[in-house]
């Protein structure tokens, strides 16, 4: 199986091997597979050995981690900041008298 891009479509979908119509080798370690999308566009996937695939365009160079926070606003961080420190401020002036040592 292959994933193909079909531009006419504009959407990448499973190339199966019945979808296949021709299988050229152009040269030593390139391989031409012609088949057609669902919708019955003919598409075209390079592969072997000797290809090396171009970037996909519409996939910015950098992708950030899922855990990559997104930015926000410095003075909303500030704010959120101060906001904790004034909660544990609160926390911690209300215990109890016996925690206190002086």
């Amino acid at each position: 199986m292959f994933v193909v891009y079909c531009p006419t479509c504009d959407r990448r979908t499973l190339l199966g091997v019945d979808e296949v119509d021709w299988v050229h080798n152009l040269a030593p370690g390139m391989i031409s597979v012609t088949g057609a999308c669902p919708h019955g566009h003919t598409v075209v996937v390079l592969t072997g050995d000797a290809f090396t695939p171009r970037p996909d365009p519409r996939i910015p160079p950098h992708v950030p981690s899922l855990w990559v926070r997104a930015y926000r606003h410095p003075r909303r961080l500030i704010s959120r900041l101060l906001a904790w420190v004034i909660r544990m401020y609160e926390v911690q002036r209300d215990l109890h008298t016996a925690f206190y040592r002086f």
